[in-house]
């Protein structure tokens, strides 16, 4: 049997195969002739077979790369105001080409592709839809040609008896097409790490910090979302940033009602709500957590979070030398005993270190404070209240990038405090509508978060969550210690007591701690964190059920690990399991980070490829 292929013609292996198997009986170099036909068939088509699976792979990398494309130039649309015409036509259609050669470069496996080949157009209306259709088709340089004959015979009797040339490429073409609804309404809350640590490197050794990636990274995103004069725009954007705290100042009043009067019950002496900087803690339930939203108007009510001294009062020592600091001898020391704050600690000492308080030396409450010198930092009762507040849902791209960069890193890292106030700031109960003015979020719309009964078409309700690594809570040492005062489990407690979360062994949480000591013998500190944080594994498994009440709800988390602090599997898998199938990313340098949120930017447009 003979095939014909893009001109020339020549016999299958089989057909071939049989008349090897016929030698010249008068010939004795027959034998040597059939074999050398035959091995220059075979490897002929098995070059023809390379050809298809390099065919094969070009067309799926051009496939992907155009699909890519296409949903990258409708989210560029927007650049443009939704519907390009001359120049700018010329410059967006350029900017697709970018996309796909961004995702497929030029010459990959010798592939071809002159910019003619190449088109890309936008149809219809914002208003009703627009479809978008790119096409593209290059030339891969082909191996068959160069191993077998450049013409075929006409082969037996009755062929046309010319010749053909083979041709030296083959032609490779992909199209599609996409659905632009630009009229949806996204709204976006960026969860953002705060914490001392983003003050390192990103790549761990040296270089610009991983604060300075991640504003350059969400600036872009706010950008790309809400571009310069665009005033179709229906996407809303929010900023949550968080430590051990979140501060909600100019983003909800204190005056509301979702907000208690009562201050917690630990040492109240001097502590006053006037002064309160504008972070809250969780409400409770017979003192136990719940990983819930809550809602301004239930009856479990928010507290102010303050830091204040044992109600014993704190014990202050200051040695006369290192040496004797170094071997707690307190000769020649002074001492001094102080009931509240504000308080100032020699910027050389240490909490607890020359005496040991039940929970362990350097772990508990700082009852005293071992010091060399008398000057360093001054407590006041909003120490470790993250100092960066929250900024609402805006469409004003001015107001959220002036609030990232005011971004700055502090404190250490409780990830569940900044995903549930990111999850109240996606919740309809939350808006002015559904709770009253002084109770609602502060804004101009006093229907944000959208209503979601489906009353708005095509609502988008959107989290990314960023962090440089796994909670790690508290330190040796430390006044505040976070294990104690913090926004999740409160003012003067380390109770993380949760009775409705499920740990992954069975038990429930309801004698949880921050520090897990429960679940390590009764010693409340993680060894490998390197700095004697407290073990994370109840916080980890309460993040766990806050982020799976938040997929539930509707609500779409991206989940990005950031940096060489963040390379540890098990701060990896943290976070993977948090995130919406499909959405987990990991950035080990600020590069990675920015194209990570180009590439969500891309995910977030109403885009559906049809064909």
């Amino acid at each position: 049997m003979a095939i014909n292929r893009k001109g020339f013609r020549f016999m299958t292996i089989s057909s071939t195969l049989r008349s090897c198997r016929r030698p010249l009986k008068d010939d004795a170099g027959g034998v040597a002739m059939m074999f050398a036909m035959c091995a220059s068939i075979m490897i002929g088509s098995m070059c023809m077979a390379l050809d298809a699976i390099d065919y094969a792979m070009t067309q799926g990398r051009m496939q992907m790369a155009l699909d890519a494309a296409t949903l990258s130039a409708g989210v560029d649309l927007q650049r443009y105001g939704n519907t390009p015409t001359g120049a700018t036509l010329g410059t967006w259609q350029a900017d697709a080409r970018a996309y796909y050669n961004a995702n497929s470069p030029a010459g990959l496996m010798g592939f071809t592709m002159p910019d003619a080949n190449f088109s890309a157009t936008v149809t219809g209306a914002p208003a009703t839809g627009q479809t978008i259709a790119l096409s593209a088709s290059g030339s891969l340089p082909l191996l068959a040609p160069k191993i077998l004959s450049k013409t075929s015979g006409s082969g037996s009797g009755g062929g046309s008896g010319g010749g053909t040339t083979t041709p030296d490429t083959s032609t490779i073409s992909a199209s599609n097409t996409a659905l632009r609804l630009p009229q949806s309404t996204l709204e976006l809350v960026m969860v953002l790490d705060n914490t001392g640590s983003m003050n390192d490197p990103a790549n761990g050794k040296s270089g610009a910090n991983k604060m300075s990636g991640l504003k350059d990274a969400a600036s872009s995103l706010i950008g790309d979302l809400l571009p310069a004069g665009t005033t179709t725009s229906k996407n809303y954007i929010g900023l949550v940033p968080f430590a051990s705290t979140v501060n909600t100042t100019g983003a909800l009043l204190s005056t509301g009602s979702w907000l208690s009067s009562t201050l917690p019950t630990y040492n109240t002496s001097g502590i006053t709500t006037s002064a309160w900087n504008g972070c809250p803690i969780e409400p409770r339930t017979g003192n136990n957590l719940s990983p819930e939203p809550y809602s301004p108007t239930d009856t479990r009510k928010f507290q102010r979070y303050y830091y204040n001294v044992p109600p014993s009062k704190l014990k202050i020592v200051t040695y006369s030398s290192s040496s004797r600091y170094n071997s707690c001898n307190t000769s020649g020391s002074s001492s001094s005993s102080v009931s509240n704050v504000p308080v100032t600690l020699g910027s050389s000492g240490s909490a607890n270190k020359c005496n040991s308080p039940a929970a362990g030396q350097g772990t508990g409450i700082g009852t005293q404070f071992d010091q060399t010198n008398t000057s360093g930092q001054t407590l006041t009762q909003n120490s470790s209240c993250l100092a960066t507040s929250m900024t609402f849902l805006t469409q004003n791209a001015t107001t959220l990038t002036t609030a990232v960069g005011k971004m700055t890193p502090s404190g250490s890292t409780i990830i569940p405090t900044g995903l549930l106030w990111g999850w109240r700031m996606l919740e309809p109960t939350w808006s002015q509508n559904a709770a009253g003015t002084k109770n609602g979020w502060v804004s101009s719309d006093p229907s944000l978060p959208k209503p979601t009964d489906g009353s708005v078409q095509n609502l988008q309700r959107v989290m990314i969550v960023l962090t440089d690594g796994q909670n790690q809570i508290g330190a040796a040492g430390s006044i505040p210690n976070t294990l104690y005062f913090n926004g999740l489990s409160g003012v003067g407690t380390n109770s993380l007591s949760a009775p409705t979360v499920i740990r992954p062994d069975g038990s429930n949480m309801s004698n949880a701690l921050m520090d897990a000591s429960e679940l390590h013998g009764g010693s409340p500190i993680d060894a490998s964190s390197g700095n004697n944080a407290g073990y994370p594994d109840d916080v980890n498994t309460f993040q766990q059920a806050i982020c799976t009440a938040i997929k539930a709800s509707g609500i779409t988390i991206y989940a990005i690990t950031f940096g060489a602090s963040a390379s540890s599997s098990s701060a990896q898998v943290t976070m993977q399991n948090c995130a919406s199938p499909g959405n987990y990313y990991h950035a080990p340098d600020n590069t990675t980070l920015d194209n990570i949120f180009q590439q969500i930017a891309g995910n977030l447009g109403v885009l559906r490829l049809t064909k």
